[in-house]
């Protein structure tokens, strides 16, 4: 039996962050607003404020440092929404700030502390109402059940995640993308191209996942380039925002496989942007993964634009799709070798050990801490 469950309000369209406002009103009358920079320079806190303003309700705005959320952070995050007496929480801006919204809403109303949960007390009850203001096509956050957290002490890196969590309304609006800076666009979209073919294949893969992965696919394969070779290119960025969304939707559902296993740690324990060293292991997953969903590669290479016009074999399409993946992420500046980032050793131990997560269980073809050490020496 697979079940597909999604209760987010989804509002689309270019210039929806104005319905900010009419969307926050039924949540609560106090919304605390969490924000990185580029959400201020970019104008797109003023007029979620001006939006809020608008409707009657209360807004103050927190700006969030740091490229992905820690547990200290998290916990900065509750004490503002406790001084603050917010009664919505709102997330503008990337990934990391969406997750840090999710876990602060969360977690604002429990006992305990992020680090208690973190470290495995069961989540007991539900939390705060939350909006999420993506402005950035790549993790889906808006749509899923999970905030990804750092262990600043230790440099873990993993997930709280409730159903309670859901995002009460997402707002995509693709006219906030249009900022991104090239390395973002392409670290987003590797990101967002990852979790759709993760998920295509994923064993946790059903019916209503596979309709949005097929459809992500078809927006993100031929936008990915185009996005990050013209960041004004508005039909790009609305393919690359909405492909993004699609596979949130999927992935939440379908779950995710050993990129996203890796992934974790691996970003965790270096520093790593997350969308960059999901880029860099997709192929090398692919690879791995290849004599057990032949079909579904060769499925998503044509889905994407990136085979050639005469027919394949399966075994040949399926193929020819992980090394067209490769040269695509290679041509909007993903590197290809771990070293290239300027590492130069690992430790395998560690990285195959924290790699056997929920994420690893639901990889199309089961890999051990031995064969993650292996893919590990081979993307160095």
């Amino acid at each position: 039996m697979a079940l597909f469950y999604l209760p987010t309000r989804i509002v689309t369209g270019d210039g929806s962050l104005e319905s900010l406002g009419e969307v926050a009103a039924p949540l609560g009358e106090r919304a605390v607003l969490f924000h990185g920079r580029s959400a201020a320079a970019a104008g797109h806190l003023e007029q979620a404020v001006t939006s809020l303003r608008r409707a009657g309700v209360a807004a103050e705005p927190h700006l969030v440092g740091g490229a992905e959320p820690t547990l200290a952070a998290v916990q900065q995050a509750i004490e503002q929404l406790g001084r603050c007496q917010g009664t919505v929480v709102i997330g503008l801006g990337g990934g990391s700030i969406l997750d840090l919204a999710k876990a602060a809403a969360g977690l604002a109303p429990l006992p305990g502390s992020p680090r208690e949960y973190f470290a495995g007390r069961p989540l007991e009850g539900p939390g705060l109402p939350w909006i999420a203001i993506p402005t950035t096509s790549g993790t889906g956050a808006e749509v899923t059940t999970n905030a990804v957290l750092i262990d600043e002490r230790t440099g873990a890196k993993g997930s709280l995640r409730s159903d309670s969590w859901f995002a009460r309304a997402a707002i995509l609006d693709p006219l906030l993308t249009i900022s991104m800076p090239p390395s973002v666009t392409a670290q987003s979209g590797a990101d967002a191209l990852c979790q759709a073919l993760e998920s295509f294949v994923s064993i946790g893969a059903m019916p209503v996942t596979d309709a949005l992965c097929r459809e992500a696919l078809r927006l993100l394969g031929p936008n990915l380039r185009r996005a990050y070779e013209d960041g004004q290119d508005l039909a790009a960025r609305r393919a690359m925002h909405y492909g993004s969304l699609l596979a949130g939707m999927a992935l939440t559902n379908a779950r995710l496989g050993a990129v996203h296993g890796i992934a974790h740690p691996l970003g965790g324990h270096y520093g790593l942007p997350h969308g960059l060293i999901c880029g860099l292991l997709l192929p090398y997953v692919m690879e791995w993964n290849l004599p057990a969903c032949a079909a579904r590669y060769a499925e998503a290479g044509k889905l994407m634009g990136l085979l050639p016009p005469e027919p394949l074999e399966e075994k040949e399409a399926a193929a020819a799709t992980v090394a067209a993946v490769r040269e695509l992420l290679q041509s909007i500046g993903i590197p290809q070798r771990l070293s290239e980032l300027g590492l130069r050793e690992l430790n395998y131990e560690l990285v195959s050990s924290e790699s056997m997560s929920s994420s690893m269980k639901h990889n199309p073809r089961p890999m051990s801490e031995h064969d993650v050490a292996n893919l590990l020496q081979r993307a160095l």
